[in-house]
């Protein structure tokens, strides 16, 4: 069963390969002489890359392309690579700043997920690490990033990942969630107060791209004396230029954008 697996697998992956380097769309007879494919096989197997988007049939014939569901697959692993890239000066230059800890995180499927992290000289320990998903409701990226967003997205990212109580401040009533990301939209600057993890306080910012949207967002975080101290309100202006200089080096112009 899984050598066949594998092979419809491969049979499906040359099938993307031939349409990506056509210069035009493609019949199944054409794609299964390229490929030495009976069209029979290549028929049942478009049939499926065309139901999950992945290639798209035309509408008056029988030939076909690759669909947008690539095109989005594409441009979501650039950006990946690309904000890392872009953003790794400025990570670092906040973590010398304020020796905290800082985050660069993604949005998916109603998380965050840490994509990239430098370490306080101090030892701080937090529930952070890369690779780790983080909800949004409770955490400084997640509200930075929720703010950016329709108020119908947001109540439905609530309704599929619940609200829990991770620790005596965490805000568990969606309405009054919806009250602070109305302040956050406006200031661009998100704050967790012992939210997620007691004894820790964050600042965070969303990250844009080319087109407006929120990729991403970068927090400075800390134990909640050590920030207080340092003042989380410069901590957070400090990150809202840094995360301004990273969206404007990802294409994002501030000036033209409602944002």
């Amino acid at each position: 069963m899984t050598e066949k697996y594998v092979q419809t697998l491969e049979r499906s992956l040359d099938i993307l390969e031939v349409l990506a380097q056509a210069e035009e769309p493609l019949g199944v007879t054409e794609i299964g002489n390229r490929i030495s494919l009976h069209k029979s096989t290549v028929h049942r197997i478009l049939q499926t890359l065309c139901y999950r988007g992945y290639v798209e049939k035309e509408k008056n014939n029988e030939r076909y392309h690759l669909g947008l569901k690539i095109v989005e697959l594409g441009i979501r692993f650039f950006n990946d690579l690309e904000i890392r890239k872009v953003a790794a000066p400025f990570l670092a230059d906040l973590a010398k700043s304020f020796d905290e800890v800082v985050h660069l995180v993604l949005p998916d499927d109603g998380e965050v997920v840490y994509i990239d992290k430098r370490e306080s000289s101090h030892v701080v320990s937090m529930r952070s690490k890369v690779g780790r998903r983080a909800p949004m409701h409770c955490t400084a990226v997640g509200k930075a990033i929720l703010s950016t967003m329709p108020e119908e997205e947001v109540r439905q990212i609530l309704k599929e990942k619940g609200m829990p109580k991770y620790t005596a401040y965490t805000v568990t009533n969606p309405d009054e969630l919806l009250e602070k990301l109305k302040v956050i939209k406006q200031t661009r600057i998100a704050e967790e107060q012992e939210e997620n993890e007691i004894g820790i306080v964050c600042a965070g910012t969303p990250i844009f791209d080319y087109s407006g949207r929120a990729i991403g967002a970068i927090s400075v975080s800390g134990p909640a004396s050590r920030i207080r101290e340092k003042g989380l309100e410069r901590i957070g202006q400090e990150l809202k230029q840094a995360g301004e200089q990273i969206s404007a080096s990802l294409g994002f112009n501030y000036f033209g954008s409602a944002v």
